[in-house]
């Protein structure tokens, strides 16, 4: 990997949720994985234990990866040996998301997201 120096002016608005990354300058490897049990009630009643995320395939099955493929071959030449930024402007960077200024060897980020809702019906 070719290593470079970031340089970053300004950052603003900046809000980052769970397991999120906010990277200025290199980084060999980013691995981050968020999984969410989103649970809406009319009434806001919960038990203990009531939500677990082995009850939930969505959260037990393994993630789905690409089949191999040939390996890809690059060559890169970077004449400038700095990344020069002048402002980063993000509201928000919502679960497992990557900001990044620099270079990257590996990148996996997984989200995995059950909504769940229990609502009454109005009987007429």
């Amino acid at each position: 990997m070719n290593s470079r120096t970031s340089h970053v002016h300004s950052l603003t608005n900046i809000s980052i949720d769970s397991s999120s990354v906010l990277q200025i300058g290199d980084s060999q490897k980013v691995d981050a994985q968020s999984y969410i049990l989103a649970v809406q009630r009319d009434k806001v009643i919960f038990f203990e234990n009531e939500f677990l995320f082995r009850d939930y395939v969505a959260f037990c099955e393994p993630f789905p990866l690409p089949s191999d493929c040939e390996p890809i071959t690059t060559s890169t030449f970077h004449e400038n040996p700095s990344i020069r930024v002048d402002k980063v402007n993000v509201s928000f960077a919502a679960a497992s998301a990557v900001i990044h200024i620099g270079s990257s060897e590996c990148v996996e980020m997984e989200t995995r997201v059950k909504n769940i809702r229990h609502l009454v019906r109005n009987k007429r």
